[in-house]
């Protein structure tokens, strides 16, 4: 019987480790930095060891740790020259800091389709959104899976474009043996607790090889100014916002990085594990990885296929919030993720942006943009399919471990295969969630 109906669930007690995975080395290194804070000064060195650590691990000379993925991302808007009226292009399926970075210069998203093997932006669909306002692409390494940078790469080469990498969920993956943040012209990376790399609370990650681009985001990371040498001038050249990051954020990030090649190792171990337990479980798709690429699984993104089990009278959305609710009652955290494209986002229908309609109406802006969700068909289906493992909740990181993915496999056989009927009665039960 299903736990949903009152059956025992699979899976009980601590069997599943959350996430970040904290150990000795993350409090003293905490505490080292609390005993360093003072006198308060900025940069403070435990701030200057995270940037020098994120350098020589991606191979970018030039990075700023910032308070968020969002700041990070913002600064890397500023550095490319993104200005009122720009247009950068977005995917479609992403998290909304991807687009509103944008925003934050005046200027305005233009969203691209998604791939629907990768969860990525599809490559094949960039250059007919571009135009002569075109400034800079955002290349989203969604889930734990790097985009397809050498296609993005070289339409933006092609069209003279930066190529901004957003790495907030891919920490320590690979495309094709390079990292992830060292993938565009320049990265931004999300330190928020539940990253792959993790601050417990809230940090960001800018790197880039160009020295300009580095003092131009150094600008907003730091009101507008300049900061010649070591000191500061108080003399604001830009508009510029206070992004710095928490010095006991930065402590706990720089120890997590000690350890990111083998939390890394152990994401790709579970989450190839976990494909392979799933194999043959009719209902649903698990994430692919493509060749020469790897995965470290932020999120563990499943498709849900009511058809494959002879269930066309049964609606998707309700199918999906079936097996939402009976994995989460057999014990294994399992949700929605961005249940409608970012296009299709209040923020992007109504246009009011931050007041009077800007950047759409402050008379830079090409006119006549509109965002219908239509115009996206397969990020809206991955939307109206997605439900994912990972994060915090049923973390693909250690210490969890393959013996952990055969726990979380072996509930989707209960739930798919062994107690099939008692799930289809569930769907058919409704009422279900938005389609």
């Amino acid at each position: 019987m299903l736990a949903v109906d009152g059956g025992r669930p699979v899976i009980t007690d601590d069997a599943v480790a959350p996430w970040p995975h904290i150990t000795d080395d993350d409090r003293k290194a905490v505490l080292h930095a609390l005993d360093r804070a003072t006198p308060w000064h900025w940069p403070m060195d435990t701030v200057r060891e995270l940037e020098a650590a994120w350098a020589e691990f991606t191979g970018m000379p030039y990075v700023l740790a910032a308070n968020s993925g969002t700041a990070a991302l913002h600064m890397a808007i500023a550095a490319a020259g993104v200005e009122p009226g720009d247009e950068v292009l977005v995917p479609a399926d992403t998290f909304l800091a991807s687009a509103s970075c944008v925003l934050q210069a005046n200027a305005v998203p233009v969203f691209v389709d998604t791939d629907l093997a990768t969860f990525n932006v599809d490559p094949r669909l960039v250059e007919e959104r571009i135009t002569d306002r075109t400034r800079a692409i955002i290349a989203v390494d969604l889930n734990g899976l790097p985009a397809d940078h050498d296609a993005l790469r070289r339409i933006a080469d092609r069209h003279g474009l930066a190529l901004i990498e957003d790495a907030a969920q891919a920490h320590g993956a690979t495309y094709h043996g390079r990292p992830v943040g060292s993938l565009g012209t320049m990265s931004g990376a999300s330190l928020n607790g539940s990253k792959c790399l993790s601050a417990l609370g809230e940090g960001g990650l800018f790197a880039t090889r160009d020295a300009e681009e580095f003092r131009l985001a150094r600008r907003v990371l730091m009101f507008g100014e300049e900061l010649p040498g070591q000191g500061r001038d108080y003399n604001a050249r830009i508009m510029g916002w206070n992004y710095r990051i928490d010095v006991l954020a930065a402590a706990f990030a720089r120890s997590q990085l000690t350890r990111l090649p083998a939390m890394s190792r152990a994401r790709r171990e579970n989450g190839a594990a976990l494909t392979a337990a799933l194999d043959g479980i009719p209902g649903i798709r698990p994430p692919v990885v493509p060749e020469g690429l790897t995965h470290v699984y932020f999120f563990y993104p499943l498709l849900v296929q009511p058809e494959e089990l002879g269930l066309d009278d049964v609606p998707v959305a309700a199918f999906r919030d079936a097996l939402e609710r009976a994995v989460n009652a057999e014990g294994l955290g399992i949700m929605r993720w961005q249940p409608r494209p970012v296009p299709a986002q209040t923020l992007f229908q109504e246009r009011r942006g931050y007041g009077r309609g800007c950047p759409w109406s402050c008379g830079h802006a090409r006119p006549g943009h509109t965002y219908t969700p239509e115009e996206y068909p397969v990020a809206e289906e991955i939307c109206r399919r997605r439900l994912v493992l990972g994060q915090s909740f049923s973390s693909l990181g250690p210490p969890n471990d393959t013996r952990t993915m055969q726990l979380f496999a072996d509930v989707f056989h209960k739930v798919l295969v062994e107690e099939r009927d008692g799930l289809v009665a569930l769907a058919r039960s409704g009422p279900h969630g938005a389609p």
